[in-house]
């Protein structure tokens, strides 16, 4: 979900979630959101098949309370985030990186509420636009899919602090990232609660998983 630097439903699946949601809602959430992409040129045309010859074609994200990890559709650890340490780790190629969270990127940011709406897996979202100089992003995101902001407020890398403080700790269900020459658009296809231990979220564990 929150892929720092570059970075639609079925309605059976939206309606076994939302009643989750409600019968637990005074638990946050934690569990999987499958996210499917789709990429456009500058003229709107479709150009999702020869994107994903070498770009990812899904993001399977997974988050508990206080760590995240994404992998794409072959499987691979695309990112991950530990809220104890505070360290953020994300692929370059084949290669993980590691970064400290508490970094400040991009510094250049402008965020602010949308009036534009939509309905995903049934569920009601809302919008909410940022600009950097690393990109433009929309994000529509909902109130019953959310988590406790307070473990990731030292992760400032991406700027996902302040995402999580302005929605209140609701995940997106769709972001659409604006590039030069194409644009990414990510709707979220599935969301299933599960409960997830920290030691999920361990990089060793999570590269051979």
């Amino acid at each position: 979900m929150n892929r720092c630097i570059r970075l639609a439903g079925r309605v059976g699946v939206g309606l076994m979630v939302a009643v989750l949601i409600i019968s637990c809602s005074k638990n946050y959430f934690q569990g999987q959101i499958v996210y499917r992409y789709q990429y456009t040129d500058e003229k709107g045309n479709d150009i999702t098949e020869r994107m994903t010859k070498e770009e990812d074609a899904e993001q399977n994200y997974f988050i508990n309370s206080g760590n995240y990890k994404s992998k794409n559709e072959k499987g691979q650890l695309t990112q991950l985030y530990n809220s104890s340490s505070n360290v953020y780790y994300f692929n370059v190629g084949l290669e993980l990186q590691k970064v400290d969270a508490a970094k400040e990127f991009p510094k250049s940011f402008q965020m602010k509420m949308k009036p534009e709406t939509l309905t995903i897996l049934d569920m009601p979202c809302k919008s909410l636009w940022t600009k950097s100089e690393v990109g433009e992003t929309t994000y529509f995101y909902s109130d019953k899919i959310r988590i406790n902001p307070a473990p990731f407020a030292r992760h400032r890398f991406g700027n996902w602090n302040q995402y999580l403080k302005l929605t209140k700790g609701a995940l997106p269900m769709k972001f659409i990232i604006r590039n030069i020459g194409y644009t990414l658009s990510a709707t979220a296809v599935k969301v299933t609660p599960m409960k997830l231990s920290d030691q999920e979220f361990e990089v060793k564990r999570a590269l051979a998983n």
